[in-house]
């Protein structure tokens, strides 16, 4: 996403312009307004337009997008965590209920590193990589810890490392690691410190750093027991906050740095 500031003369939301929000592609590329809000419990905001109820891969936008392009979303800012709004049509009336969480709603399926586990698991693992290329795991957020995803597989079809990203949503975590594999696939240059477009939607450009294998017992768990150790590589997406900033830059907020904590080290050096 390129830098880029705004200036409000009133700033309705308690979260600061620059949050990370997530929307529908209707939404961010300003075709449909947003009709559905969700303010998720860990405190993230989603703008959807309420066409379907798979709204398909989530478009990263920054707040302060958002705002100005619908001002009338200033009705639903002091939404409570854990709740959701609904309106007609632009300008409408908004109606409000808190939201019914689940095990799916926290971000835990067949995939979570909780929930991976026994023969079964190890099954649809090894089928994944046989079919596809990669098995995608997801592990929810718990406590301060960030959520996080990644790859395995992906050595063994490819012979290039694995990838992992953290501290986003696992349905934007799981199309770009399959985004950054296919480009792996068409035989793209990619080595630590290159830059990466098209990973996340919303124009962000993310970069690639090498994991030390001393993180690997901490962050990827699944890949040791596919190599039956350590015996792996496997590289850390990178992606920048809303404002273009990357976790190692002087600029960026400390909240920021421990959503994302930077298992490569900065620009791709081993921490």
């Amino acid at each position: 996403m390129p830098t880029h500031t705004h200036s409000f003369g009133h700033w309705p939301f308690d979260d600061p312009v620059d949050t990370l929000t997530y929307c529908t592609e209707a939404v961010a590329q300003r075709r449909l307004p947003a009709l559905a809000v969700t303010h998720d419990r860990d405190g993230d905001w989603q703008f959807l337009d309420g066409t379907s109820d798979e709204p398909g891969r989530p478009v990263l936008v920054c707040l302060g997008c958002v705002f100005e392009q619908d001002p009338s979303l200033a009705a639903i800012a002091d939404l409570p965590q854990g709740w959701r709004a609904w309106r007609d049509e632009s300008g409408g009336a908004w109606e409000r209920w808190e939201k019914e969480y689940d095990d799916e709603d926290e971000g835990q399926d067949e995939h979570d590193e909780h929930a991976c586990n026994g023969e079964a698991a190890e099954r649809k693992a090894l089928a994944d990589i046989e079919e596809y290329g990669l098995h995608i795991i997801h592990v929810r957020e718990e406590g301060e810890l960030a959520p996080f995803s990644y790859s395995i597989g992906i050595g063994k079809s490819l012979g290039m490392p694995e990838l992992i990203v953290i501290g986003l949503r696992h349905e934007v975590a799981h199309a770009a690691i399959n985004e950054g594999y296919r480009q792996m696939q068409a035989g793209a240059a990619i080595a630590p410190g290159t830059r990466l477009k098209d990973l996340l939607g919303g124009g962000f450009e993310c970069v690639i750093g090498e994991v030390p294998p001393e993180r690997f017992r901490d962050y990827m768990g699944w890949a040791r027991w596919l190599y039956d150790g350590d015996d792996f590589r496997a590289w850390q997406i990178v992606y920048p906050n809303t404002a273009g900033v990357f976790p190692w830059e002087p600029d960026a907020p400390e909240g920021f740095r421990t959503w994302q904590p930077l298992l490569a080290g900065a620009l791709g050096q081993p921490a």
